[in-house]
């Protein structure tokens, strides 16, 4: 997925649905907030990695993004 920007030049944060954060959670993956990509081998706590696809330090564990409010219902 790309960046998506906003109008102010700000990263306009991805959001995930249940279904993709409970198996980013088995399987202990995160997922990129910019780009919306998986990162691998990611704790659930994880907050600000480096992401390897954008190379943004937007990179947060699946529990992480629930207690952030970034799922969809």
């Amino acid at each position: 997925m790309a960046v998506e920007y906003g109008k102010s030049g700000k990263i306009i944060p991805k959001r995930f649905t249940l279904d993709e954060i409970e198996q980013a959670s088995e399987d202990m993956v995160g997922f990129c907030l910019a780009c919306g990509e998986e990162a691998e081998c990611c704790e659930p706590d994880a907050r600000n990695y480096k992401c390897s696809a954008c190379g943004n330090s937007q990179v947060f564990g699946a529990e992480e993004l629930v207690l952030m409010g970034r799922v969809t219902p």
